[in-house]
């Protein structure tokens, strides 16, 4: 990922934590910073004067595909934070754009990379990105262009754990399908759901010492859901001693097409002092079903 020091333009804001944005051991729940960049990327854009107006006058819009984003120090209550974003390229139809999010100690809390596709708003189809929006950003047509590497996940086990879930109004953004960020919460409940079913829920790692936060996340976003779809995530695991590795494919159950598959990593921490430790030694063999294949 490239620095914001070598590029034109950066945008940054203050975003602080609040009550509802944590979870029951007092972290920010993490689609939560996928709101926050949201947010941060269309004040960008506003700022440089593409804004709601320009996009409905110019029929377009933006979606995002994939996001790849890391959790160094998750953020707590009452942080007082700042999220920096800066385009990094644009490729044609597509762009990719990096954040970060610190405390105000400096401390980096959080970095990602959104890739997004440039679309018309009638048809859905991807529209080369105009030239003007290129020069507003302050790239130009010698800017490098960052490497898009496949996504790959190893195969699942023959009988991987599988919890459906149906889309409600509440999971719908403005474009009327369900939101980047709240894919994010379905799978992260999805992967909670299977420990559950080997017998850990949240309760009993908590008890015994140790709980799950997400560190690293890989997400890409195959088709749009929409209310009332019912959705399927597909979750298995990898071998991994000290993280928990988690592969996981949602799909739509009505044409089983797939919607989003992602990779992620989740440490592990004391539910009260917050330090970093080892999953509970039972686990593992619990998870053996489980695992890749």
């Amino acid at each position: 990922m490239l620095t914001a020091s070598v590029v034109a333009v950066v945008y940054t804001a203050p975003v602080r934590v609040r009550h509802h944005e944590l979870d029951p051991f007092g972290r920010v729940h993490p689609a939560v910073y996928l709101r926050w960049l949201a947010q941060a990327a269309i004040d960008a854009s506003t700022d440089v004067g593409f804004d709601a107006a320009w996009y409905a006058q110019a029929g377009a819009h933006w979606l995002v595909r994939r996001t790849t984003f890391s959790v160094l120090h998750p953020a707590r209550t009452d942080d007082a934070l700042t999220v920096a974003t800066w385009v990094e390229d644009f490729r044609r139809v597509r762009s990719h754009r990096c954040y970060e999010v610190r405390r105000a100690d400096g401390v980096l809390c959080a970095a990602a990379r959104t890739d997004w596709v440039y679309v018309d708003a009638t048809s859905g189809r991807p529209r080369r990105v105009p030239q003007e929006m290129e020069r507003a950003f302050g790239l130009g047509p010698d800017t490098p262009r960052a490497e898009r590497p496949d996504w790959t996940a190893p195969a699942p086990p023959p009988a991987p754990a599988r919890h459906a879930r149906r889309v409600e109004y509440a999971d719908l953004d403005a474009l009327g399908h369900v939101n980047n960020a709240t894919y994010l919460d379905v799978l992260g409940e999805a992967a909670l759901a299977a420990l559950a079913d080997v017998g850990w829920p949240v309760d009993r790692l908590a008890a015994a010492g140790a709980v799950p936060w997400l560190g690293e996340a890989d997400l890409e976003y195959l088709d749009a859901a929409k209310h009332r779809d019912l959705l399927e995530a597909t979750t298995w695991f990898g071998a991994n001693r000290d993280a928990l590795t988690v592969h996981q494919l949602l799909t739509r159950t009505d044409d089983a097409r797939p919607v989003v598959r992602s990779n992620s990593h989740w440490r592990w921490s004391h539910p009260q002092t917050h330090e970093p430790t080892a999953p509970p030694t039972a686990l593992t063999p619990a998870l053996q079903p489980l695992l890749a294949a």
